[in-house]
């Protein structure tokens, strides 16, 4: 497995790992008003260069995780961790989060629902604290974590 930045025709590829990645926190939360589940590739596409995205790719070259970031104002934004389902439970995204500390100095931020509790304790695990919630119109809650 190797960990890279993502390049333009990853694209497609990031776009089908997202849908299959938020598909499982749309079922534990039981909404599928999921941000990353509303954007469509365009949408995808358009937004892929406001970020650094880095690719997990296992032996064979295939994308089964990945992770993006940007930094502005002094914090560093992480967003879109997605590990494939097949791959769970292996350390994958605490090895992107990982590589995300190792890139960047200083706070990060990010956000997951109230209910991804095995999100949070990654996050938590990894020493990103809550700092804030937000509820959407939809009636969604969002927690936001930093990490200092």
């Amino acid at each position: 497995m190797r960990i890279a930045y993502a390049e333009e025709k990853d694209i497609p590829a990031l776009y089908r790992l997202q849908l299959l990645a938020f598909e499982s926190e749309a079922e534990m939360i039981g909404s599928r008003d999921v941000p990353a589940l509303r954007e469509t590739e365009e949408e995808h596409r358009a937004d892929f260069p406001n970020w650094r995205t880095l690719k997990l790719e296992d032996d064979a070259g295939e994308i089964i995780g990945a992770i993006r970031y940007r930094a502005a104002g002094g914090v560093t934004d992480v967003g879109r961790l997605m590990v494939h389902p097949d791959h769970r439970h292996r350390g994958l995204a605490k090895k992107l989060l990982s590589a995300v500390d190792e890139m960047c100095g200083g706070t990060k931020e990010l956000y997951t629902c109230t209910k991804s509790w095995s999100n949070i304790r990654l996050y938590e695990k990894m020493g990103y604290r809550a700092c804030r919630e937000h509820t959407e119109d939809s009636g969604l809650s969002f927690v936001y974590m930093r990490k200092p």
